[in-house]
């Protein structure tokens, strides 16, 4: 039988959290990583700790051992200070180089007095062309911006709140109205005792356009039977910006 990446306690195949530790099982990665709130070990890729439910985007805590008591590695050496400065130039050749400068300036005016003109002055930093944006390429925040959408559509999720759920997608959505019953449908059979999501493949088609790949870790309870069971769905997503705001417009589940 597998055992626990953290506690090494024996689970079975396919089984997601240890009944032991309550560590994450379906990614074991190298190493571990834990929840800053619970101390639980969870996947680097999770959003939110399937233990507590806090929020893990950018707060796990990475290490081979729990989290909870111990200090802070100590931090970098600060860096040496800056080199001595070079002692002066001998006066002899800063003499030089002034009567040097003096003499390039004077046959200046001679030169620009005898044609009338004036040279043009030096395009200043501001005035520079702005570099282009590499079509195709993603804004350095789209992925954050994609992941408040699917973060508000998680949220009307656990809290069964239909208009906060259709508010994510748009009405360009082929199954729109579709999607509003066959949820409520499920909402009625079924409790959500888990779900999580990560973001890959974050692409941008244009500035109003976006795709990405979503995928979905979901613990629920049969509201009748009270069985519970987990799932795992990936998504291909598209997005779409209406009056300002990321909206879905089209999902393909991918196999």
């Amino acid at each position: 039988m597998p055992q626990c990446p953290h506690c090494q306690a024996a689970y079975e195949e396919g089984q997601r959290y240890c009944n032991n530790c309550g560590s994450f099982l379906m990614h074991p990665e190298e190493g571990d990583t834990f929840c800053p709130q619970c101390g639980v070990r969870v996947s680097p890729s999770q959003q939110y700790c399937h233990e507590c439910d806090a929020p893990l985007k950018g707060e796990v805590l990475q290490g081979a051992t729990a989290p909870a008591g111990e200090a802070s590695p100590p931090g970098p050496a600060p860096a040496p200070g800056p080199p001595p400065a070079p002692q002066g130039l001998p006066p002899w050749v800063i003499a030089s180089l002034a009567g040097a400068g003096i003499i390039i300036i004077l046959l200046l005016i001679v030169i620009f007095s005898r044609t009338g003109t004036t040279p043009a002055p030096p395009v200043a930093e501001s005035q520079a062309p702005p570099a282009l944006a590499t079509p195709g390429a993603p804004a350095a925040d789209l992925t954050g911006q994609l992941e408040a959408v699917l973060s508000t559509l998680r949220n009307a999720q656990l809290q069964k709140n239909i208009n906060s759920f259709m508010s994510v997608y748009s009405a360009s959505l082929p199954t729109y109205d579709l999607k509003r019953q066959e949820t409520l449908k499920y909402w009625g059979g079924y409790d959500f005792a888990n779900l999580v999501f990560t973001v890959d493949k974050v692409q941008a088609i244009d500035a109003d356009h976006a795709l990405a790949s979503v995928i979905w870790y979901l613990d629920v309870r049969n509201r009748e039977t009270k069985e519970l069971s987990s799932a795992t769905q990936r998504f291909q997503v598209q997005f779409v910006k209406e009056k300002g705001n990321w909206r879905i417009s089209n999902i393909k589940e991918e196999q």
